[in-house]
């Protein structure tokens, strides 16, 4: 992981956690009022340091490749939004959303490449997240990634209490992949409430094997410090 930890996810986490659970609602209502599949809980988590922001980005239109190791995705506008951007040096970020869930990408240099190492380093920190009381892997659920392109990857059901007290039940997909061996990574997080998971499974799922990386590994280019988020 970085080594401030200073991803997109953990800058206003149980603020977007609020936004996703507002717009399931107002997609609810406007759907059929047929029952959807429960999952074991979860939320997410703690806010974190912002990142110093910097002129760089690799959005253009519906794409974006990260500056420094060239990891590419592209989107259908209609269904998602770029929320956020963070670059700086050694780090590429990309927070993409829809109404009901939102995914994060993230490149860096850390765990020596080792896509096991950053896996499990992801799922242990989603344990210690502020108000996070209870993380359940659901192997029974369908991931969003094809197995073959698949790197280490889990679903998990997260319980938290929110800030104002509420409680929260979330799914967080997790998943790392090597990018340049023995350097970079790449982590893939979505995260939605509960009832959401169903409801942006195809999204996510045709969104995920857009995921490019670069042919070659490349080495880092060093963007200036700090990056101004994209909305």
């Amino acid at each position: 992981m970085p080594p401030q930890r200073f991803s997109v996810r953990y800058l206003a986490i149980f603020a977007v956690i609020i936004l996703l659970s507002i717009g399931l609602a107002a997609v609810t209502v406007a759907q059929s009022q047929e029952p959807k599949p429960q999952l074991p809980a979860t939320p997410v988590s703690q806010a974190a340091t912002p990142v110093v922001a910097s002129s760089a980005t690799g959005v253009s239109g519906s794409s974006w490749q990260g500056p420094n190791f060239g990891v590419r995705i592209h989107w259908d506008p209609d269904v998602w939004s770029v929320e956020d951007e963070f670059i700086d040096e050694g780090y590429d970020a990309l927070q993409i959303g829809t109404p009901i869930s939102t995914v994060y990408l993230e490149a860096y240099d850390g765990f020596d490449g080792d896509a096991a190492a950053c896996f499990a380093a992801a799922e242990q920190e989603i344990g210690e997240r502020e108000g996070v009381s209870e993380v359940v892997p659901l192997s029974d659920r369908p991931l969003p990634v094809a197995a073959e392109v698949r790197g280490e990857a889990g679903l998990f059901g997260v319980t938290a209490t929110l800030p104002d007290g509420e409680a929260y039940r979330g799914v967080e997909y997790v998943e790392c992949r090597t990018v340049n061996p023995g350097q970079t990574v790449l982590e893939i997080t979505w995260e939605a409430v509960t009832q959401a998971f169903n409801e942006d499974f195809a999204h996510v799922e045709e969104l995920l094997a857009a995921i490019e990386l670069p042919a070659e590994s490349l080495p880092a280019t060093p963007v200036g410090a700090g990056a101004t988020p994209v909305a």
